[in-house]
């Protein structure tokens, strides 16, 4: 069975694509976060407890921003390409 996405939802796609950009700045922040404790200054330490909020909320909003960037690119090229076709077998 062939079957053809021809638009994608914006308000759907921000949404899963922002939230996987919150994640991915939240495990970033606690990197930053552990590798700033081993920094022998203090500057270091200072930029580690920040990045732990900092990250998924800059990571959040680019999230959206992106999101709908691309969402509103797929759907206008999907007008002259015909869109992504995907194919699928029934068990």
């Amino acid at each position: 069975m062939r079957l053809k996405l021809k638009k994608i939802s914006m308000k759907s796609f921000i949404l899963i694509f922002s939230t996987i950009n919150v994640l991915a700045g939240f495990i970033l922040g606690i990197i930053v976060t552990i590798a700033s404790l081993a920094a022998p200054e203090e500057q270091g330490a200072a930029l580690g407890a920040w990045a732990i909020l900092i990250f998924p909320i800059v990571n959040g909003l680019l999230g959206v921003i992106t999101g709908a960037f691309l969402t509103g690119m797929y759907n206008f090229l999907a007008n002259y390409f015909g869109g992504l076709e995907f194919e699928f077998e029934t068990l």
